[in-house]
């Protein structure tokens, strides 16, 4: 069936969603920061939404998960993304959506690298905030059953025993995921598909036993409640090296490859091959026949000195071109603006012949 004109794609392409992406975070540094901050507290409440569902869920059947663990991770990994579409669909702001958009927006030229910063630790101190909040909010509930809390104690002890580079590669391996996610939902254009884009993304790293940096404020921060794990402990064998290993994906892995691939960073791949037929383009807008200038500057090897012969010949040449141009002047419509020249076509042109310059006209 043909498309018309009057139908709407309901998927972009690849390209437009890498352009959508930096311009999000352009949004993102130019929000004030109060603003920005209520949204990645907020967020960080979401998060635990989904995170109190998913443990409560998976531990409230200790006898089916226990002898079925791939079912568990299943079943976590089927609840939990609920408060990804939630944060992504109302506007909440992620540490992880963070260290992707805001680096495509500096890859972009959208964003400095100081409003980058900025944005990364206010929505990292956000989401935060926002989890041990929502923390706080479940205790006060009494939600806490001891299979509840036996889950939490076991993930903060599996989170926490392994090396910083076994963790900081789980956060690269998380945020890879996240950061296709948020690229994946800029591309659908109804509710149903950024929810499949969320989804399948998100579901994929928490299955793969991944870190993420939001989840961990929660999930950690609770094992900090009805444990006797410490902070500091927390920070330094989880939180600082996931943290690190999310700033990387989103970053370098995602935001630098597309911005490589779409953007600004591979924008001069491949520019010396068009050069050619940019230099013929110029020379035609202006005026100039091309074979003619690519005769006199290929019938002479540059390293060999003039001979006699040819300096007279030459100079003939070029003072029947200044004749010629004296008595018979360009019309308007060939003068070419000197100011629309790009900064290599300035520097070849003045470079030409004196007998050309006239068809440039002044600014």
């Amino acid at each position: 069936m043909g498309v018309t004109d009057n139908m709407t794609c309901l998927v972009k392409g690849p390209k437009e969603a890498y352009l959508v992406l930096a311009e999000k975070g352009r949004l993102m540094v130019q929000e004030s920061s109060l603003k920005f901050f209520g949204q990645c507290f907020l967020a960080g409440c979401y998060i635990g939404f989904g995170a109190q569902l998913a443990v409560a869920i998976s531990a409230a059947m200790p006898g089916i998960t226990d002898e079925n663990p791939g079912l568990k991770k299943l079943i976590f990994a089927y609840l939990f993304p609920v408060n990804l579409v939630l944060i992504t669909l109302t506007g909440g702001v992620l540490y992880t959506g963070t260290a992707v958009a805001t680096p495509a927006a500096f890859f972009e030229k959208k964003a400095s690298l100081l409003d980058v910063l900025r944005c990364l630790a206010l929505s990292w101190v956000g989401n935060l905030l926002g989890s041990l909040f929502f923390a706080g909010f479940i205790l006060w509930c009494d939600l806490l059953d001891e299979n509840t809390q036996h889950s939490f104690l076991s993930i903060a002890e599996g989170k926490t025993s392994k090396r910083f580079d076994v963790t900081f590669a789980k956060g690269i391996g998380c945020n890879w995921m996240v950061s296709m996610a948020v690229l994946l939902s800029g591309q659908a254009q109804d509710m149903c598909g950024k929810v499949v884009a969320i989804y399948l993304p998100i579901s994929t790293f928490v299955m793969l036993g991944f870190e993420h940096t939001p989840a961990n404020f929660y999930l950690l921060g609770m094992s900090v409640e009805v444990g006797d794990i410490s902070f500091w402990e927390i920070l330094l064998k989880n939180l600082l090296p996931v943290t690190l290993g999310n700033l990387v994906a989103g970053a370098m892995v995602v935001a630098g490859s597309y911005s490589f691939f779409f953007g600004n960073l591979g924008s001069h791949v491949g520019s010396e091959a068009k050069e050619p037929l940019r230099r013929f383009q110029a020379q035609r807008s202006m005026g100039i026949e091309p074979a003619e200038a690519f005769r006199s500057q290929s019938s002479q090897d540059p390293e060999d000195p003039p001979q006699d012969d040819q300096v007279d010949d030459n100079s003939k040449r070029q003072a029947s071109r200044q004749t010629a141009a004296s008595t018979s002047a360009p019309s308007a419509s060939s003068r070419v603006s000197f100011d629309s020249l790009s900064q290599a076509e300035r520097a070849q042109w003045l470079a030409a012949p004196s007998g050309r310059v006239n068809r440039i006209c002044p600014a």
